[in-house]
């Protein structure tokens, strides 16, 4: 069985190199493109340093802000759509709304917006909270649905509404996860937002985008610098932050 398994695994991942053009002779034959492209975006533009530098502040205030409302409002919908905690007429409805709203990427969520409110940050703050509401909603119901039933049995037996039973039952297991959960969303978030420019959603996507099209490879070098740096802190803080909730 195992040997059958493996034949079909080694079928299909010849059929998708074949399929997909994975040809390592043509990456090969693209390499001194690649090194000629770097040659040209070095020494970064220090001029345009200024302006990356705004267009970071605002890609993390569109990251901040869209993770903590997400944050928010993912809490009721990750209840309702926990099978331990909410009844069956609830739960199969909720938890099909995520799967389908979550099927559709932070991108394509900015290109809506930007269409219905104009350009700038603000459309990529509800990308953001679009994307992040529904995926938090499904990591919190993952949560809940971990929880030890004791504490709950018991809070349970003392008569308890069923209120008073996730505030004091549920919630306390779950709160350490739950804010994990979320500081793991702004790092992820803070890479997301950094390419929601492309698309007039604002942020250092935007300054990335322009000089790129203006053929500026040193200005565009020192934008995609200030992002490597900007993701770098984000994610060092982040991790520690949630090192000490574990």
């Amino acid at each position: 069985m195992r040997q059958a398994a493996a034949f079909v695994a080694l079928v299909v991942l010849g059929w998708t190199v074949w399929d997909t053009g994975a040809d390592p002779v043509r990456l090969a034959h693209g390499l001194p493109w690649i090194a000629d492209f770097v040659r040209r975006m070095l020494p970064p533009d220090l001029a345009v340093l200024p302006a990356t530098l705004l267009g970071a502040v605002k890609t993390v205030e569109i990251a901040l802000l869209g993770t903590a409302v997400a944050a928010a409002l993912a809490l009721p919908l990750g209840f309702v759509s926990a099978r331990n905690v909410a009844p069956p007429a609830v739960f199969y409805p909720a938890r099909t709304v995520l799967n389908l709203f979550r099927s559709v990427d932070t991108l394509v969520y900015a290109l809506i917006f930007v269409a219905a409110v104009g350009l700038g940050p603000f459309p990529g703050v509800l990308a953001v909270v679009a994307y992040t509401t529904t995926s938090l909603a499904k990591l919190y119901s993952e949560a809940i649905e971990g929880i030890e039933p004791g504490p709950v049995d018991a809070i349970t037996a003392t008569g308890a509404s069923r209120l008073q039973v996730l505030r004091y039952g549920v919630l306390p297991q779950v709160l350490p996860l739950f804010l994990s959960y979320v500081l793991y969303r702004l790092e992820t978030n803070i890479r997301a937002a950094t390419v929601l420019g492309f698309v007039g959603a604002g942020g250092i996507g935007f300054y990335l985008q322009t000089y790129l099209r203006m053929i500026d490879y040193p200005a565009a070098s020192t934008a995609l610098l200030v992002t490597v740096v900007m993701v770098m802190v984000i994610d060092g803080l982040s991790s520690k932050l949630r090192a000490q909730l574990v």
